[in-house]
C-alpha cells in the first residue's frame, strides 16, 4: 500500500471561530459517484455551538465543496442541543438516510461527561433524510435504544440486511447521574418496517465481566458471501490502558456474532476496510509514538495481518498525545478524549480499487478534517 495523495476537506485554521475543532468524520460514496464526508465541528471538542457539516467531492477526493452547514440547528423542537455526529446511507438512490447522535444542552452550565460519575447528558439517536444531495435534511425521527442508556450510534449509517430489515449499529454507556459501574455494549437495532419502528437488538459484542470494554464498532461486509466484520477500540478498564483492536465476524443478518478476539494492531478508532476476496484494511489511530493513522492489510478477512506492509497514512506533527502510554481512570481518560488532535478515520472503495479515507487532524490551535487516497 501506499499514499498516492492526501489534503484537506476542511482546513479548520481559515474557518470561523464556532468551527475551529472538528471530530466524529464519516464518509461515504453516493451512487452517481459523489463522495460525502460529514463531521462535527465547533468551537471547542465539548461546546454548545456544536453542529455537523457535510462537505461534498464530485472528483474522488480532489476538491471538495461546503453542502450543509448545521450552525444554529441544534434544537429538537424547544429543548437546546447539539448534533454530534451524521453518517450517511443511500439506501435508495437519490434518497439518503442521515444517522445522528443529539444531545440535551437545556443546562449549559454542565459537561457532556459527568466529571463524577463519567455519565453522559440525555441522548437520542435519530434518523433524517436528504434529497438534494445532503444539501437540506428533513423531520428527526427517534431510534429507540430502550432499555440501553447514553446510547450513542458510534458514526455509523444504518445497514441494509437481508430480507428489507434495517439495522442501525450503536454502543451505550451510562446516564448522567448513574454512579454504578459502566457495562457497555456494542449493538444493532432492527427494523422490519423500513425504519418506522425498532423493536429488537442484536449484541454484537460485550464482556461478560465488562473487564473489556468494546468501543466505537465499525463495520465492513464480505463482498462475496456477505458476512459481516467489526472491529472495536478495546479498553482494559481495571488496568486503565488499552488493548490491541479486536475483531468480531458476524452472520451475514447480523443476528449472531463470535466473540470479539485481538488482532495485534495497536490501535483505538478502526475502520474495516473489504477491498475484494478476502483482502481487508484496517484504517486505525495509532496513539503511541509515532503517533498518526495508519493501515494494515488481511488476506484472511482479519484473521491475521500481514505487518510487513503497514502503512503510515498520516505523520501528526503535533507531538505525544495525551495519556499515551500510562494508565488512566475514566475521568482522566474522558479528559484526553477531549484533547486529542487527530482520530476517527473513516474509509470508503473507489471504483479504481483506491482507498479513500477520512480523518480529523490537526493541533492545539485548529483541528480540521483531511482526507488520503491510498492505492493497493
Amino acid at each position: 500500500m501506499r499514499v498516492i495523495g492526501s489534503g484537506y476537506v476542511y482546513d479548520a485554521a481559515a474557518g470561523p471561530p464556532h468551527g475551529r475543532v472538528s471530530a466524529h468524520t464519516t464518509i461515504s460514496r453516493l451512487h452517481d459517484g459523489t463522495v460525502l464526508v460529514a463531521f462535527r465541528r465547533g468551537s471547542a471538542r465539548d461546546s454548545l455551538d456544536g453542529h455537523v457539516c457535510v462537505f461534498a467531492s464530485t472528483d474522488q477526493g480532489e476538491t471538495w465543496e461546503l453542502r450543509h452547514d448545521g450552525v444554529g440547528l441544534g434544537a429538537w423542537d424547544d429543548t437546546p442541543g447539539e448534533v454530534k455526529c451524521l453518517a450517511i446511507a443511500e439506501l435508495t438512490p437519490g434518497v439518503l438516510t442521515g444517522t445522528s447522535l443529539w444531545v440535551d444542552r437545556s443546562r449549559p452550565e454542565l459537561p457532556w461527561i459527568h466529571p463524577q460519575t463519567q455519565g453522559l447528558l440525555p441522548m437520542r439517536v435519530f434518523h433524517t433524510t436528504s434529497t438534494d444531495g445532503g444539501r437540506t435534511w428533513g423531520h428527526r425521527q427517534a431510534v429507540s435504544t430502550a432499555p440501553h442508556a447514553a446510547a450513542s450510534p458510534c458514526s455509523s449509517s444504518v445497514l441494509a440486511m437481508p430480507g428489507g430489515v434495517l439495522a442501525q449499529p450503536y454502543e451505550h454507556w451510562k446516564a448522567y447521574e448513574d454512579r454504578t459501574t459502566p457495562r457497555p455494549g456494542a449493538r444493532l437495532r432492527l427494523s422490519y418496517d423500513a425504519g418506522a419502528t425498532w423493536p429488537e437488538y442484536v449484541t454484537v459484542a460485550v464482556h461478560p465481566d465488562a473487564a473489556l470494554y468494546y468501543w466505537d464498532q465499525r463495520l465492513g461486509r464480505h463482498p462475496d458471501t456477505g458476512q459481516l466484520v467489526a472491529m472495536f477500540w478495546t479498553h482494559d478498564a481495571a488496568a486503565g490502558q488499552d488493548r490491541d483492536i479486536h475483531i468480531a465476524w458476524g452472520s451475514p443478518d447480523g443476528r449472531s456474532w463470535t466473540q470479539p478476539v485481538g488482532t495485534g494492531l495497536p490501535g483505538q478508532h478502526c475502520q474495516p476496510q473489504p477491498v475484494g476476496g478476502d483482502r481487508l484494511v484496517a484504517v486505525y489511530a495509532h496513539r503511541g509514538h509515532p503517533p498518526g493513522i495508519r493501515a494494515a492489510i488481511s488476506h484472511d478477512f482479519g484473521r491475521t495481518w500481514d505487518r510487513t506492509r503497514d502503512l503510515v497514512v498520516y505523520a501528526s506533527p503535533a507531538g505525544s498525545e495525551s495519556g499515551t502510554g500510562t494508565s488512566r481512570d475514566q475521568r482522566k481518560l474522558w479528559q484526553d478524549m477531549l484533547a486529542w488532535r487527530f482520530g476517527h478515520p473513516r474509509a470508503v472503495l473507489l471504483p479504481d480499487g483506491d482507498i479513500l479515507v477520512a480523518f480529523y487532524a490537526g493541533d492545539d490551535a485548529a483541528v480540521g478534517v483531511r482526507w488520503a487516497r491510498l492505492r493497493l
